[in-house]
């Protein structure tokens, strides 16, 4: 049988944890959003899609590491509409401040890297055929063509 992940957070837990992974207060991002039934579908189809091939006794210890995975892929999903949520300033009779800007897209990408980095180690594990190595090209002007020393 295939193991299918379940969330596991309560509304409440799971709000807290995402805003703190994010650094946002609750009035800029407030539990209903978090909650919402399309991240928390698209969340769990993304971790299911994954692991569908394993058993749910191969899974069994690393459920955490799949509670984690799952909290970086609703973060990734939120990434991509806080550029309307947060203020570009803020002001109040004496003060006019003007925040700090963050790049959104490039804080999706970090936290969909994350998911997928817990997901490989978790099926690396388990899977034997797993190959390790990254594959680097130097791209400057100064680097030589491999004919040029021949």
């Amino acid at each position: 049988m295939t193991r299918q992940f379940e969330d596991i957070f309560s509304q409440k837990e799971l709000g807290i944890r995402i805003r703190a992974i994010l650094g946002v207060p609750e009035e800029i991002l407030d539990d209903s959003v978090i909650n919402s039934p399309t991240f928390k579908i698209k969340a769990g189809n993304y971790i299911n899609k994954k692991i569908s091939k394993y058993t749910e006794e191969q899974l069994s210890l690393n459920l955490e590491l799949l509670d984690i995975a799952y909290l970086y892929y609703v973060c990734y999903l939120l990434c991509t509409g806080m550029y309307a949520r947060l203020p570009k300033q803020m002001e109040n009779v004496s003060t006019k401040t003007i925040l700090q800007t963050i790049d959104w897209d490039s804080k999706a990408l970090e936290m969909l890297n994350k998911c997928d980095e817990i997901l490989d180690e978790i099926l690396s594990e388990l899977d034997d055929n797993f190959q390790y190595g990254n594959t680097f090209a130097v791209l400057t002007d100064a680097s030589e063509y491999p004919n040029t020393n021949i």
